[in-house]
């Protein structure tokens, strides 16, 4: 079995170093952990990219949305073909309205 190509928009690796930037300045532990918590579970994607739960939008848009959720951040990824796209990481505790998804 192929696994399939994980790949990181370059909207959701500004995500993830947003992320670590914001915990940086409290604790530099715990924004390596964290850092590395979301990165480690997107790995799970490769074997199984349909694992996580569909993703409701009130857009429109021509694809369909998954995610996972890692602590207190949704991962949100598109999968097309052998390839699924991370589109964005979005911290749970925020407006869900504010998620660009």
């Amino acid at each position: 079995m192929k696994k399939a190509q994980v790949i990181w928009t370059d909207e959701s690796l500004g995500d993830l170093e947003a992320i670590y930037d914001f915990l940086l300045d409290k604790s530099p532990q715990a924004a390596k952990k964290v850092a590395r918590s979301i990165l480690a579970r997107t790995r799970q994607l490769e074997a199984f990219p349909e694992s996580g739960s569909p993703q409701d939008t009130d857009k429109t848009v021509s694809r369909s949305f998954r995610y996972l959720v890692e602590g207190n951040y949704k991962i949100i990824y598109s999968v097309e073909g052998k390839a699924l796209y991370v589109e964005a990481v979005v911290d749970t505790r925020k407006d869900p309205a504010s998620t660009r998804i």
